[in-house]
């Protein structure tokens, strides 16, 4: 069985409407991928750190709840937690404070010995902080080298642009290590400046990387490879919230390679319709999410998958 890990900083996730909190969860971006492929019983593990406190406790036991293993998630003894605090719009659409962990001691994640044909998502801050960055680099190399395939999300916000041009170097060399960089419009106009899919696409391209999904909510999925550029339309729905919509589009994505049985050595070749399939099941899992207040997909929708076979209709 193809094992999953996922690189990245467990969150608690707050969320607030009309100035008043109304929900709260374990979140983080690879943790809420990470929970749903769990959901949907792949081999899955979260690569990274946390405190050891009362909230980090929460989430590692319902990580361990959801099938989701943390042998390589580092628990510091005497650190506060990540918390999230998500403010929902009008339109349910989030803004965000973070807090950040706070450490006495060095910073230190236990990385995997990633083989053949597993497959690694990583991103969001852990995959530019230069405490850890050369032994994340290291992983990396060595997982390519292997014949892992490799997904980066860099999840790029707006409260980090101001630290943009000392970290600029280590996303390129994010880049230049995956096989597929998927990211929301915000995340490269963050990033890059790039104001389309297109000027996106250049910057991707020219970092090493020929297949890039790039996700504008409503106005659709844009998917590059190294021979074609398609637009895939998304259902008009009224969101509940869409905190969790990008994570579990990683999710699915990967989900439905496995369940494709592709492997990075297809990528340069997959042909468009195969393509159009995967993209279908990763849009259908961003939407399941918007529909509540949860991070990640529901019962129903895993029975739908798992029991009714639903992604060989799409």
């Amino acid at each position: 069985m193809r094992k999953i890990y996922c690189i990245g900083e467990t969150v608690y996730d707050i969320l607030f409407q009309g100035g008043k909190a109304i929900e709260s969860r374990p979140g983080g971006p690879v943790l809420n991928a990470a929970v749903t492929l769990g959901r949907l019983g792949e081999k899955v593990y979260v690569v990274g750190d946390q405190a050891d406190d009362a909230i980090g406790h929460i989430i590692a036991d319902f990580l361990v709840e959801n099938r989701v293993s943390t042998k390589y998630l580092t628990l510091y003894s005497g650190a506060k937690s990540r918390m999230l605090l998500a403010f929902l719009n009008e339109f349910n659409e989030p803004s965000y404070s973070f807090y950040k962990i706070r450490v006495d001691g060095p910073v230190k994640i236990m990385f995997p010995e990633v083989k053949k044909d597993d497959i690694v998502l990583f991103g969001s801050f852990t995959s530019i902080k230069k405490e850890v960055h050369s032994d994340l680099i290291n992983c990396l190399k060595t997982a390519r080298e292997n014949g892992a395939l490799i997904v980066y999300d860099p999840n790029f916000r707006p409260v980090h642009i101001k630290i943009r041009d000392q970290i600029i170097d280590f996303v390129h060399e994010n880049i230049s290590l995956s096989h597929i960089v998927k990211g929301s419009n915000e995340d490269f106009q963050n990033l890059f400046e790039a104001n389309s899919a297109i000027s996106a696409k250049e910057i991707i391209s020219k970092h090493g990387c020929h297949n890039m999904i790039y996700t504008a909510n409503k106005y659709g999925v844009n998917l590059f490879t190294g021979d074609f550029h398609k637009i895939f339309d998304v259902p008009r729905i009224d969101p509940v919230s869409t905190v969790g919509a990008g994570d579990n589009f990683s999710a699915g994505l990967i989900y439905a390679i496995i369940q494709e049985n592709i492997y990075a050595s297809d990528l340069e070749t997959l042909d468009h319709n195969v393509w159009r399939k995967i993209i279908r099941v990763a849009i259908d899992f961003a939407i399941n999410v918007c529909l509540s207040y949860d991070n990640y997909i529901c019962d129903d929708f895993v029975t739908d998958y798992i029991v009714n076979g639903r992604i060989k209709e799409c």
